[in-house]
């Protein structure tokens, strides 16, 4: 094969491959922006008057790449997506590394607010 072709075959290759990487990393913020309001919906449902997002924040970061798939579903699911997300939203805030999470983030006030509700 002629050095010019190889060079270009090389080319070629490099930027498919990149087009594959940045079509990877939109999939993923699509996807964890679909569970983040999945999450959100779900929070402000069964912690009324809690401000959410840190709460939201650490349950997104320590989810599981099918989790956030799976809470990816439920955002577009409407009203009952908030209750299909709860059990998922719950499972991932209680884990160790997620229930630290909460505690360095939300207020003594919000705590205050779910002290009665299961994280």
């Amino acid at each position: 094969m002629p050095v010019s072709l190889t060079k270009s075959l090389l080319v070629l290759t490099s930027l498919a491959l990149t087009g594959c990487v940045a079509g990877e990393t939109v999939m993923q913020e699509t996807t964890r922006s679909l569970a983040r309001t999945a999450v959100n919906g779900a929070a402000n449902h069964y912690l009324p008057g809690v401000n959410v997002s840190p709460y939201t924040d650490c349950v997104i970061n320590n989810a599981q790449t099918g989790e956030l798939m799976q809470l990816a579903q439920y955002a577009s699911a409407g009203a009952n997506g908030a209750t299909q997300a709860w059990p998922v939203v719950r499972s991932i805030a209680s884990r160790p590394e997620a229930t630290q999470c909460l505690m360095q983030s939300l207020t003594a006030t919000d705590l205050l607010k779910v002290g009665g509700a299961s994280l």
